[in-house]
């Protein structure tokens, strides 16, 4: 960030580049509570409590909503997941099989949709309002979740993967636009990292009580009541995005041309347009794909567009995690490993527990690590992320050396930690660097690797377990050792690029 004058002090969206274009919102009677979304003054931001989560909470009632719509949404996807892999589990068990590539389908299918569908996610976040998009994927997602309960009352693991399948493309589209969006609602860098930071451990939340109650609710409930409470958490999710005020449309002056085409003509007026300056514009599909190259070209400028492959160097470890998982998750107290695939019983709960493990993690990872970085030290960033890749080495390393469920559990937290430190801060990277008319496109490149990295991952850790007979233990040591050799690549990447 920088500040123009001391006499006339203002924050702008970082050095010399575009300035984010906000629109004023229209007004319903409640002139004086409306918001429009400006940059603050630096005096006004002074003028507020020093840089803490108090201070985001009590200041920014807009992220607040936001916030809330993060929560119920994570808690139902959780939800649906725990009971798409009981639903699984049950049919193979039904039938007198095990298979681990089964769940390792799912995953993939959870994943995949990230990497085809999130670039039209990212231009579509640089093109419209981010908060109308995501509240229209919210609504679209509650009757996406009722598929589930036609897939399970048919009792067919192809109609789940075609419901999961249906659900992520709805969430590769509205990522980019929930990343996107943060900036616009926390404009003060310093404010900036702990929402971010926040965000990542409310996820961290909902993995944890999401999951550990999914598998409760799961048993004890029925898979059935699961995929309706994660309908509901659209529905809620929509309403709380229903109450963020404002426009949130970011689009730079130079970007305008390659934004759109001419003014819709009559054959034209069916397609969605986009208003610039008062001018309508068609969105089309030249221009949503010109967008997307031009996207990819911006990163290949950029000194920092390597950024965008951090989280898909981890996703490559933590990847195949969800399977291994389920495979603890069958093993009970006991490490014997000819008794695995007997140890149903109670199974769905010991998942939640390891997904509440995850949580933990997630959580205490960027806790720990937030006090020794800072947004004006990008070399402080960088050595969070080369910390994660230890932290998951030595995850990964316990996870094959197993002494029971407890060490297990303990060392799913020390790996989570690691993945959740690297997941918030090479975002930060992210959003310290890029411009904002080019943010949501960044991200979605960003999320697409990543996710296809933990597609790739996931596969690969299902069909060892089951065509190439490696133990569980065996493919958390291969883990390890990848997590190593990332971290010796990228630390030789940071001592000689530096920003």
């Amino acid at each position: 960030m920088k500040m123009n004058s001391a006499s006339n002090p203002e924050i702008v969206i970082r050095n010399e580049k575009t300035p984010l274009k906000c629109l004023e919102p229209k007004h319903n009677g409640h002139d004086e509570k409306s918001l429009s979304v400006h940059l603050k003054p630096l005096t006004e931001a002074a003028a507020e409590d020093s840089i803490s989560y108090r201070g985001l909470w009590r200041n920014h009632a807009e992220y607040r909503w936001y916030l809330m719509s993060s929560l119920v949404t994570d808690a139902g996807e959780w939800f649906s997941y725990v009971a798409s892999i009981a639903a699984i589990e049950q049919i193979h068990s039904s039938n007198q099989t095990v298979s681990r590539t089964s769940i390792s389908i799912l995953v993939a299918l959870r994943l995949l949709p990230n990497a085809l569908f999130s670039n039209i996610g990212g231009v579509l976040a640089d093109s419209y309002d981010r908060r109308n998009i995501m509240l229209i994927l919210d609504i679209l997602g509650a009757f996406v979740a009722c598929f589930f309960l036609l897939a399970y009352q048919f009792k067919s693991i192809p109609a789940l993967y075609a419901a999961t399948f249906c659900q992520m493309t709805v969430a590769a589209i509205y990522e980019p636009c929930r990343s996107a969006l943060v900036p616009m609602l926390i404009t003060n860098e310093g404010y900036l990292k702990k929402a971010l930071t926040l965000t990542g451990l409310t996820w961290s939340v909902m993995a944890s009580v999401g999951a550990s109650t999914g598998g409760l609710a799961t048993e004890s409930l029925g898979i059935d009541t699961c995929f309706c409470i994660d309908s509901v958490t659209y529905l809620l999710s929509a309403g709380f995005l229903w109450k963020i005020r404002g426009k949130y449309v970011a689009v730079g002056a130079e970007s305008e041309d390659e934004l759109v085409s001419t003014v819709p003509s009559s054959e034209e007026m069916g397609l969605p347009f986009i208003n610039i300056d008062g001018k309508p514009h068609i969105l089309s599909l030249a221009g949503m794909t010109n967008m997307i190259v031009n996207g990819l070209s911006y990163l290949r400028s950029k000194q920092w567009g390597a950024f965008v492959f951090l989280k898909g160097c981890a996703a490559l470890i933590y990847g195949a995690a969800d399977v291994l998982n389920v495979a603890f998750s069958e093993m009970g107290s006991t490490t014997d490993s000819t008794s695995r695939d007997a140890n149903l019983e109670g199974s769905s709960e010991r998942l939640g527990i390891l997904f509440a493990s995850v949580g933990v993690g997630c959580f205490l990872g960027p806790v720990l690590v937030e006090s020794f970085t800072d947004m004006e030290k990008p070399s402080s960033l960088e050595g969070a992320c080369l910390v994660s890749y230890l932290l998951m080495a030595i995850g990964c390393w316990g996870l094959a050396q197993i002494n029971g469920f407890i060490s297990i559990c303990c060392f799913t937290a020390i790996r989570s930690a690691g993945s959740s430190v690297i997941w918030i801060h090479s975002s930060l990277l992210l959003q310290k660097f890029c411009e904002n008319s080019m943010l949501g496109r960044v991200m979605a490149v960003d999320y697409a690797l990543a996710t296809l990295c933990e597609a790739i991952s996931a596969m690969c850790g299902g069909l060892l377990q089951d065509k190439a007979g490696w133990s569980p233990e065996s493919v958390s040591y291969t883990m390890s050792m990848v997590a190593l050799s990332t971290l010796v690549l990228w630390a030789r990447y940071f001592f000689g690029v530096r920003l």
